[in-house]
């Protein structure tokens, strides 16, 4: 008898300190996971589209650039346009709809052919600016939406093609609106666009941190300044964002011709790391 009350004592006992164990770890040992149940799995978030990376604001009625459109020296071109060109102020507004438009008013009436206008809007600089590292040039009036209009003041109306090139957030990297003629891409006018819009990134300063795995390509610097990089084989955006301290929508936004979709580096093929030369 005493024997059996000492070991029901002890049973308690070790009972009590099993109870006291599953606290401290967290266990519940009377609960058990129902037959066939799994752990709900974590939802992860989706990463975000470039494009929506870049803060819109825009504003209807906007005057984002103006200019003023000039004839410019050019080697003699057997033309009409050539010997008479486009000239007059120029205007890049935001309409009622969001969409960009750039505006020309001309100096005088002028030939204008609205399926072939020969404006572009172009990185090439006419302000003494650095040079870009890539070319950018998109011609007006010849994509879907973009048909010259002209309103009953004569004002030119070019919208630029809804839905894309509004997407890379800031157009200031077309320096200028150049006029040409059919058949020949030198200008025979151009306008520096003088752009009103602040930067969407004003504290951007990229700084070499390093060659690091797939960003162990070359800079360029010019005067001190780092200004450019050419990638190596393998290298990545994100990777070489890292080695600058900036993220993948800021290097994009320094060079757009990269595109946001789907941007890809080319081995050899320098890209830009200066804001002023964007």
């Amino acid at each position: 008898m005493g024997n059996r009350g000492a070991a029901a004592r002890i049973l308690s006992v070790v009972a009590a300190a099993a109870i006291v164990a599953s606290a401290v770890s967290g266990c519940t040992l009377l609960a058990r996971p129902a037959t066939g149940s799994t752990p709900t799995p974590t939802a992860s978030a989706e990463p975000v589209p470039l494009p929506q990376q870049l803060p819109h604001t825009l504003v209807a009625g906007q005057t984002l650039a103006t200019g003023r459109l000039a004839a410019v020296p050019h080697d003699p071109i057997d033309s009409p346009r050539a010997t008479d060109p486009l000239t007059g102020e120029v205007r890049v507004v935001v309409d009622s709809a969001l969409r960009i438009e750039v505006r020309v008013r001309p100096d005088h009436p002028v030939d204008v052919d609205p399926d072939n206008p020969g404006l572009e809007l172009t990185s090439d600089r006419y302000d003494g600016g650095p040079a870009a590292v890539q070319d950018s040039r998109h011609p007006l009036g010849h994509g879907i939406g973009e048909k010259l209009q002209t309103d009953p003041d004569g004002e030119l109306v070019m919208p630029v093609m809804p839905g894309t090139r509004q997407d890379l957030g800031d157009l200031s990297y077309f320096h200028s609106l150049v006029a040409t003629v059919p058949g020949d891409e030198r200008a025979v006018a151009a306008a520096a666009l003088t752009w009103t819009t602040a930067s969407p990134f004003p504290d951007l300063h990229p700084a070499d941190g390093g060659a690091i795995p797939f960003a162990r390509g070359t800079t360029i610097v010019d005067g001190g300044a780092l200004t450019g990089y050419v990638p190596n084989p393998y290298d990545t955006l994100f990777a070489v964002s890292q080695r600058f301290g900036i993220r993948v929508v800021e290097l994009i936004y320094l060079n757009p011709w990269l595109g946001y979709i789907d941007p890809q580096l080319k081995s050899g093929i320098a890209i830009n790391l200066d804001p002023a030369r964007r």
